[in-house]
């Protein structure tokens, strides 16, 4: 019986050695959210919400997607040396100039960008959502959507652009529409399959692929807002579009 335990126990603390390499090997991003915000005479506010990435130093796909993110977040804003504190006052600087040059020095105004970072396909896919939203006191702010996806192995950022231009698109496209029409019925305004389209906002989720349209009255009533279409990975392989994640 003796001989049995320490069989067991041994074998135990092998497992949890080979576990502990194995999360060594593969480490997993972790976030933490940078905050700024501007308020200035009750005229304008700005804020921005950042997911930055903390633990770089682990691997250097990290390091390269934390760079790519923030390039792509602050554009030209973005500085060689990463500083998001500088680069949120000059992205504010410079929208706040705009906006007083098309709408005069008492503009009431607020825009606020804010993004979401999710870990997708057991870790594998970091996914971000920058959303952008502009509001010149109307009824409706602007927003937009940003979706970007990288590889965290390799730290590689996903083109998704291919699934709208091979051979297997037409296919595609009736799939969606199909999805659209199941759903809302004659909500839907597009009639035939002919005059829809692909969005160029997708991004990835576990099962599959999602088709991002903005809220507008091109497809559906605008009451609906944002419309997703998810397609799983099965659905999407057989319209015959390659799957470049897998």
């Amino acid at each position: 019986m003796r001989t049995l335990r320490f069989y067991i126990l041994a074998m135990a603390t092998v497992c949890a050695v080979a576990c502990s390499q194995k999360a060594n090997e593969n480490p997993v991003p972790e976030f933490k959210t940078f905050e700024y915000e501007l308020i200035e005479e009750g005229n304008y506010s700005f804020s921005i919400s950042y997911e930055h990435i903390t633990n770089t130093a682990d691997s250097e796909a990290f390091a390269l997607i934390e760079e790519m993110n923030y390039v792509a977040t602050f554009g030209e804003f973005a500085l060689e040396k990463q500083d998001l504190q500088r680069s949120c006052e000059n992205f504010t600087d410079a929208a706040l100039e705009n906006m007083l040059m098309f709408s005069g020095i008492d503009v009431e105004c607020e825009l606020h960008l804010y993004q979401v970072a999710s870990l997708v396909r057991n870790n594998s896919v970091i996914c971000y959502d920058t959303v952008i939203e502009t509001d010149f006191g109307g009824m409706f702010p602007m927003i937009s959507h940003d979706y970007e996806c990288y590889d965290v192995a390799s730290g590689n950022a996903y083109d998704f652009g291919y699934i709208s231009d091979g051979e297997w698109s037409e296919t595609l496209i009736r799939v969606v529409f199909d999805k659209l029409k199941a759903e809302y019925g004659d909500r839907f305004y597009i009639v035939k399959p002919e005059y829809f389209y692909l969005p160029t906002t997708t991004y990835l989720t576990d099962k599959g692929i999602a088709f991002f349209y903005e809220a507008s009255s091109e497809i559906v009533d605008e009451e609906f807002g944002n419309i997703t279409v998810e397609l799983t990975d099965a659905e999407l392989e057989a319209t015959g579009a390659p799957l470049v994640w897998k």
